[in-house]
């Protein structure tokens, strides 16, 4: 089979990968206010969840209308977020210049509360991305499936695949940066979306989920 056929496997990669590169620079431009960072990660998700399942369409269509749809619920949570993590930082700091001030189990309990944390965070934005719910029931789901994915350690898998990118940047510097800009979010969140989009099927019954919302308006 000649590989360079449209239906060919080769030809398929590269168009995943081109579909990535352009939504990672649409996420990117619009993380730079990082008060729309919120609605970028959440529409960027949506977008993922369709190519994950080989329904990808117009990504540029797709990730605006998704941007628009979940803007004001993804920007409270993303500065909720915020909020939570410059908290934590700020303790962080505290018993890293204290740290003989403070029993054993109080670092024990930060350090876990910033794993648990980090770990709900990684289903925050997919979520609200496929599912049409309030501020607090999408926290719930995602701590459900944060919770659900533990077992196969498809949670931490995905904690993992999410620093890949600051990893590589640490360890190679300069070298990476081009392949950083291209794919720092959307690569992560291409192969966390194969890993998680089973664990949707949990919650798809009794649910509206954004393309629910979308054949409503239709």
């Amino acid at each position: 089979m000649d590989i360079f056929q449209p239906d060919s496997k080769f030809m398929s990669v590269l168009n995943v990968m081109a579909n990535l590169m352009l939504l990672n620079i649409l996420t990117l431009a619009l993380c730079i206010p990082v008060v729309t960072a919120g609605a970028s990660l959440t529409a960027m998700h949506y977008v993922l969840l369709k190519v994950a399942r080989d329904e990808e369409g117009d990504i540029i269509q797709q990730f605006f209308r998704a941007f628009k749809l979940n803007f004001k619920q993804a920007t409270i949570l993303w500065i909720g977020m915020l909020i939570v993590y410059a908290a934590l930082f700020v303790d962080w700091r505290i018993i890293r210049m204290q740290g003989d001030q403070f029993p054993g189990i109080v670092i024990i309990l930060l350090y876990g509360a910033i794993a648990v944390i980090y770990l709900i965070s990684l289903y925050i934005f997919p979520v609200l991305a496929r599912y049409k719910n309030s501020i607090g029931g999408t926290i719930k789901t995602a701590f459900a499936m944060a919770v659900y994915g533990i077992t196969g350690l498809r949670t931490f898998i995905c904690g993992l695949i999410n620093l890949v990118p600051l990893f590589l940047l640490f360890l190679l510097g300069y070298a990476v940066v081009p392949v950083f800009l291209c794919f720092c979010f959307s690569g992560p969140g291409y192969f966390r979306a194969k890993i998680y989009r089973t664990l949707f099927s949990t919650y798809e019954t009794g649910g509206q989920t954004q393309e629910t919302e979308e054949e409503n308006e239709e």
